[in-house]
This record gives C-alpha cells, structure tokens and sequence, in this order.
C-alpha cells in the first residue's frame, strides 16, 4: 500500500505540469441506436493491460473525472471516458431525416436506461484495442454513473471489477437493489460520502444485499467517508483517495485476480466547502449495524 501512495504522489506532481495532447486519443463511437458518443481514450504501451472504463454523473460529463484517467495511465491502467447520451458531445442521433438533437433534460425513463447501451458500446470498443486483456476491465461510476456500471455488469460476468462512487437504490429510473446479487462474489467497492444522505442509505442497503446473499468477497467493500462530497468529488475532495482507488484496482486487475482483505485502517479527510474544516477521520472501511 505504502508503494502505491509514494507513486501516485509523484504522479500527482507530474500531472499538474502535463498537457493530455501527447497522452489521449479523441474518438467518436456510435451506438446501436445511431447516437454519437465523445469519447476519450487513455492508452498504455504495454500489453495484455488492464483499463478501466469512467461513467460520469447526471447532468455532467466526462470532464468531471478531472486528471484521474492521466493519473491511472501512468501507473499502467488504460482509461475510456465518454460523455452519456445527451450530454456533453454526445447530443446527436442520425436519422433518416436527418441529424436529431439529444438533451438529457428532455429524457424519459427508457432514455435513461437506454444510457445501458451506451455503456455497452464502450465496452465492446475497449475489448477490441490491441493491447488490451478483455479480462481485466474494470467500472467506476459516479452517481448515475455508479447505477450503470452496477446494472451493466449485472450482466456482463467479464467485467472484473467496480467502483461505485454514490450510488442510489434508484436514480433517473436505473435501479440497482435489483440487480446487485446478480453480480455474484466479483470485486466491489462502494464509497460514498457519510452526510451525503440518500447514497449513503442505499449504499448501505446494497451491502446488506449482498451480505445476505453471501456474495461479499471482502470485509470492508463499503468505504464511508466522512463529509457529504458526491460521486467523482470525492476523487479530488478526500485525501489520498486516488491511490486508494489505484491500489485497489492494480491488486484486483493483477493477473490473476487477487482478493482478500484491502485498505483496512486506511486514514483520509475530507475537506468540507461549506463547514469547518475537520481533523483527518479514518474511512469506515466495514459497516455494522
């Protein structure tokens, strides 16, 4: 754990003097249903890698992940991040009569859970760069974001891993109470700010699902943060956060696949915007009753 902290410190020095021209590639996908996805792809030289895929939260875009996917690619992980359907860039579908506007303010229940196929696309462009080892892709959603990759993976049993940053027991009409002992016993873990009420509430209830269907792999997969920050805020707002992102990922995405107690007595804080500034509190890595 201390490796990782010392390396993802220096790359956090790195990044701040870093342009992405050099290190990103701008791509454009399209989707079964003719929608146009803005794209960015965070490429490794090495091969058989490890990637992770970002799912940003209502209302944002793939900008809100900040320096995060620079600082997985330079510890080795390949990134996909795209802007959801109706956000963003990702706000036209051809048509036969011709191109159709896509605002997510305007959306319906199936417009966002057909964000699913969005999230599809991406996977099955990542699957096919060279380079890239199919069994090791992991998730990180964000809000929404967290709801998709937890429904997605669901059903996709190659997905190796998630994180999800906030999630909701329903958020937009993507659900995930109902999907999360279908995810089985592969690697999860869920943060969420303490204050930050109704995730915290449903993240909670999700591990409690799984708890009962026997399927938690490790003991702390529910990482409370003091604070009420939300979603990829988080990243940024809670102290070494990242590397404990980071090091989970490299442990999980390690071939072969490693489990087993991580991050227990893992100590970060939260800086709060709008309260005191509050002493350094541990993250609640297990949750009781």
């Amino acid at each position: 754990m201390r490796k990782h902290l010392i390396i993802f410190t220096a790359t956090l020095a790195l990044c701040a003097a870093l342009t992405s021209a050099d290190t990103v590639r701008e791509i454009r996908l399209t989707t079964v249903d003719d929608l146009g996805l803005s794209a960015a792809y965070y490429p490794v030289s090495t091969n058989s890698a490890a990637a992770v895929i970002l799912l940003h939260a209502y209302g944002k875009t793939k900008d809100e992940w900040g320096t995060v996917p620079i600082l997985f690619q330079r510890n080795g992980i390949a990134v996909l991040t795209f802007d959801l359907r109706g956000h963003g860039d990702s706000n036209r579908r051809l048509t036969a009569n011709g191109v159709e506007i896509v605002d997510y303010q305007k959306f319906g229940p199936r417009d966002f859970k057909n964000m699913l196929i969005d999230v599809n696309q991406a996977y099955d462009w990542l699957t096919s760069q060279p380079g890239i080892d199919k069994h090791r892709i992991a998730i990180i959603g964000s809000s929404i974001g967290a709801n998709l990759a937890l429904r997605y993976a669901a059903f996709n049993d190659e997905v190796a891993g998630l994180i999800l940053l906030s999630p909701g027991i329903f958020y937009r009409d993507v659900r995930t109470d109902d999907v999360i002992t279908r995810y089985g016993k592969r690697p999860l873990r869920i943060v969420v700010g303490r204050d930050d009420t109704f995730p915290f509430e449903s993240s909670k209830q999700l591990i409690t699902l799984r708890q009962q269907a026997g399927q938690s792999v490790e003991s702390n997969e529910l990482l409370a943060c003091t604070g009420n920050l939300h979603g990829a805020a988080m990243l940024t707002g809670v102290t070494e956060l990242p590397s404990v992102v980071f090091a989970w990922l490299d442990r999980t995405l390690a071939e072969p696949p490693a489990f087993g107690e991580l991050f227990t007595n893992v100590t970060v804080s939260v800086p709060l915007t709008n309260q005191p500034a509050a002493s350094p509190q541990r993250v609640q890595g297990n949750y009781h009753r």
